[in-house]
């Protein structure tokens, strides 16, 4: 045998295990991938599940909260109505002290005048 077919030999040796190595590199590869593919998928169901319950915890909390809110807006509207009535009974009594008027100077009055009529004011 002469050197040049030495070398050849070698050379396809080397080529057939290069080329034993890419398969097992590109098996390696798709297991890989498999797996990879398949802990993803696992991990997506787990995010969708936790999500799921971060939904529904969240939806609770806003309706919580919100009934909160609401039972807070009646107290101040009640607050409110109170308000305006005393406020509107005080603008009364003002008007009617503008007006030379009393609380029991009214009530002689209409009685010495009459139910509907106001008398002069003295």
């Amino acid at each position: 045998m002469g050197v040049l077919t030495v070398d050849m030999q070698r050379l396809r040796g080397a080529i057939d295990a290069a080329h034993g190595m890419r398969e097992s590199l590109m098996q390696d590869l798709a297991r890989g991938t498999r797996e990879l593919k398949r802990g993803v998928g696992t991990m997506l169901t787990a995010f969708h599940a936790s999500h799921l319950q971060m939904a529904k915890r969240t939806r609770a909390d806003c309706a919580t909260f919100l009934a909160g809110v609401d039972r807070a807006v009646n107290r101040i509207r009640g607050t409110v109505v109170n308000l305006r009535k005393g406020f509107a009974s005080d603008l009364r009594g003002a008007r009617h002290a503008w007006r030379g008027g009393s609380a029991t100077r009214r009530t002689r009055s209409a009685s010495r005048h009459g139910a509907g009529g106001r008398g002069k004011r003295t």
